[in-house]
């Protein structure tokens, strides 16, 4: 797929940007990092609608920023937005 992923847009939906980092990646294997994926979803869906519409392990989409900033797994996505989505970040 040239344009990478999108899914069809339908009445009452948003259109959201998803970069995937880490491992996340492996779940769609043509993924394009500089394009990331093109989503429709209902309006008023939240983070986690969205994990669970890309079908992403919660318990791997961990650390989300949204428009470059972090945002919890309830907060709500708008048209637009630019989500970045990392796996847990380990260190020490």
């Amino acid at each position: 797929m040239g344009e990478g992923y999108s899914l069809p847009k339908t009445m009452g939906s948003i259109r959201v940007k998803v970069k995937l980092f880490a491992t996340l990646r492996r779940f769609f294997p043509d993924y394009d990092p500089k394009k990331g994926i093109d989503v429709e979803i209902e309006e008023g869906s939240t983070i986690e609608n969205l994990i669970q519409t890309l079908q992403l392990p919660q318990n791997e989409a961990r650390v989300i920023l949204i428009n470059g900033i972090s945002k919890k797994i309830t907060d709500v996505i708008k048209d637009g937005d630019q989500i970045s989505i990392f796996t847990p970040l380990g260190g020490g």
